[in-house]
């Protein structure tokens, strides 16, 4: 992992939510005070209980967040993509990180230095509230998570998941699978191999039809979301 001074070629905060919020001369101060770090895939970009002053924004690639459990299985939580980010709620806190941040595939992300962005929350009510929000979702998005592993059967979880790729009210949708299937089974806390039987069962029922590597024809959106629901 590399870490570097911000060269002026990086792209602006400015073109990233919540930072497109501030004004030219704030987001001047933090783009000189941020770090580039460049990683490739399987690097450890931050290790749980690593001491957290920055939040990281991710400018192009994929960072997988992952619980380990003391067995030394893995549990992943999270994939932050362009324009996510990540680790500030424990920089926010002042707490050491609860997760573990890993490269899963090579990626540009910015250190951007917690402390001014705690003092932009300050100066720019919007940027505060944004920040607020964008906390709140991560929150309801991690109980949502928990509910799918928790509460729903696999061939549920499966439906969800592809049900939430398509637009609302859709029948007919093509989507594209945002990682490799065994990352994606990870998240809905399944086995390889559950979730690529359930994913066969679906094609075999007509509910879906394989496109290309990743992508996904989604032929009967209303069958899919009865399956997630019982």
């Amino acid at each position: 992992m590399k870490r570097e001074k911000t060269p002026p070629s990086i792209p602006s905060l400015s073109q990233i939510a919540p930072f497109d919020l501030l004004d030219d001369p704030r987001l001047h101060r933090l783009v000189a005070a941020s770090r580039l770090v460049r990683a490739e895939r399987g690097e450890i970009l931050i290790q749980a209980q690593d001491t957290a002053t920055c939040m990281h924004v991710v400018l192009d690639g994929e960072v997988k967040c992952l619980l380990l459990a003391p067995s030394g299985s893995e549990k992943l939580i999270r994939i932050a993509g362009p324009g996510d980010t990540f680790g500030e709620e424990a920089a926010l806190l002042g707490r050491p990180a609860m997760a573990m941040a890993q490269a899963a595939r090579n990626t540009r992300l910015l250190h951007v230095p917690i402390a001014l962005v705690r003092e932009a929350m300050v100066a720019v009510p919007s940027f505060g509230e944004a920040m607020t929000t964008r906390l709140a979702a991560a929150s309801y998005e991690m109980m949502l998570h928990m509910q799918l592993c928790i509460q729903l059967s696999s061939t549920q979880r499966v439906a969800q998941y592809l049900a939430q790729l398509a637009p609302q009210g859709a029948e007919h949708a093509e989507v594209r699978l945002a990682s490799d299937k065994q990352t994606i089974a990870a998240q809905l806390n399944l086995t390889p191999e559950t979730f690529s039987r359930v994913l066969s069962r679906f094609v075999r029922d007509g509910l879906v039809r394989p496109q290309g590597r990743r992508g996904l024809m989604l032929d009967n959106l209303s069958q899919l979301r009865r399956a997630a629901a019982h």
